[in-house]
């Protein structure tokens, strides 16, 4: 038993040892200043007879690792959780100890057991500077009031007052999510609107026309929120220049082979380190088609957009994402579109989700097929709107002929044959797919917006 040495990580920046086996792998946290338990977003979700486990390791809110305990989860004792946290995590535990000054540094495993709580006022480093700002948490739905109800608990519980919440219904005719709602109005703030007009798109920028705050923020039906989620996803846009951002997702549970193949090739995390995006400065040049191809900033399962901006490249576009003949890419694109206008989108890891992954193998299927028709939809629409799409695209081809070569040397990063066809798939019906979007779009009349800069 102990801490497995991962060859790599995953698309999702997880340790790739937890997918090298198809046995169901435990979802948890640790929060190092609480004396040391092992945690998991939802309990009824951790499952009984998984051979190892995934720990989020936090300290005074700042996420540090992901690391892999090689050990089934009725064995993983606080001994076995320090001694794998401190071989992983000592040397950024102690920085953030410095940084922050909060308290003497640990020695040991052993100190780490008893929680590692930050002296005098505590740690700088737990308080966000959001506090003040008015914000709608807009939370598209359709037709699945079980786990709405879910998500709704968890925004219910969420370390702020000051926001209110728009539940979009995206599919009114299924019976349930209203009563929902108002399940919920002794908790929350929280307003329940019917929008019949297919698409998340169209669903997304109904809530946003709902919503009359400074912030808006959105998150799927089928996550779980961690108390600190919405003032951790808005804590960036203290600098002006941020425009949008994008918080850390986490797989709720990994019990089945379509949850890991999911969460290997197509991971919604992008990693424990904040990352910042923008045309200057923080331009990411190893990446492909950047910033066309926005995959490396989040999902649109937990973002955040100032709602001028959002209102400014007229919201989310209809001929793109769930729901639309393109079937996905409108979260990711909004992204490019605020990068593309000059401003700066936010990885922020401290704002924290948890995304139930499908067990069905059907539907991780046509996940894939719609991530690769989204991915070539998106990068039609910039060739034929975007004089800057070209030389992106030209200034990519010597890091495709990288990235290829690196692929080829790891096969166990590499997707199974059948499901690779099946992305490959809709890579190539993306264009056209994209082409009866538009026209989908403007026949039902949702407010075509394929004309932003």
């Amino acid at each position: 038993m102990g801490v497995y040495r991962a060859r790599g990580l995953t698309n999702g920046y997880l340790p790739e040892a937890a997918f090298l086996h198809l046995a169901p792998t435990a979802m948890g946290y640790v929060d190092l200043e609480a004396p040391l338990a092992l945690k998991h977003p939802a309990p009824e979700s951790a499952g009984s007879e998984c051979r190892d486990a995934l720990v989020m390791v936090r300290l005074h809110g700042e996420p540090l690792a992901i690391i892999h305990i090689d050990a089934p989860l009725e064995q993983i004792s606080a001994a076995i959780l320090s001694t794998g946290i401190w071989d992983s995590c000592a040397e950024a535990i102690r920085s953030h100890c410095k940084h922050f000054a909060c308290r003497e540094a640990p020695r040991n495993a052993e100190e780490l057991v008893a929680g590692l709580v930050a002296s005098g006022a505590g740690c700088a480093g737990a308080r966000h500077a959001s506090d003040g700002a008015s914000v709608t948490v807009v939370i598209p739905t359709c037709g699945r009031p079980q786990k709405l109800a879910r998500c709704l608990r968890t925004v219910s519980e969420l370390d702020r007052d000051n926001f209110d919440v728009v539940v979009v219904d995206n599919r009114p005719n299924i019976p349930g999510t209203r009563d929902v709602v108002s399940a919920f109005t002794e908790h929350l703030s929280v307003r329940y609107v019917a929008e019949p007009r297919p698409g998340s798109s169209v669903a997304r920028n109904r809530g946003l026309s709902e919503a009359s705050s400074e912030f808006v923020a959105f998150a799927d039906d089928d996550v779980l929120v961690d108390p600190g989620w919405l003032g951790w996803l808005l804590d960036p846009f203290t600098d002006p220049a941020v425009r949008a951002v994008a918080g850390m997702i986490l797989p709720l549970e990994l019990q089945t082979e379509s949850q890991k193949r999911l969460e290997q090739y197509a991971g919604f995390s992008k990693g424990v380190t904040t990352h910042k995006y923008d045309l200057t400065e923080h331009r990411a040049r190893n990446r492909l088609l950047y910033p066309y191809w926005g995959g490396m900033f989040g999902s649109g399962a937990s973002m955040a957009f100032r709602r001028t901006e959002i209102l400014s490249i007229g919201g989310f576009d209809p001929a793109l994402g769930a729901g639309s003949p393109a079937r996905a890419g409108a979260d990711i694109e909004a992204f490019t579109a605020a990068i593309l206008r000059g401003g700066q989108v936010v990885y922020q890891p401290r704002a924290v989700s948890w995304h139930e992954h499908t067990r069905d193998p059907n539907a991780l299927r046509r996940t894939l097929f719609d991530y690769g028709a989204g991915f070539t939809a998106v990068l039609t629409k910039y060739l034929i709107h975007d004089v800057r799409f070209l030389p992106a695209l030209a200034r990519s081809v010597p890091l495709a002929v990288v990235n290829r070569r690196k692929r080829g040397s790891t096969p166990s990063s590499r997707l199974p044959q059948t499901l690779a066809r099946v992305e490959r798939h809709g890579m190539l019906r993306g264009p056209w797919l994209y082409a009866r979007s538009r026209r989908w779009a403007r026949k039902l009349a949702l407010g075509d917006v394929i004309e932003r800069r």
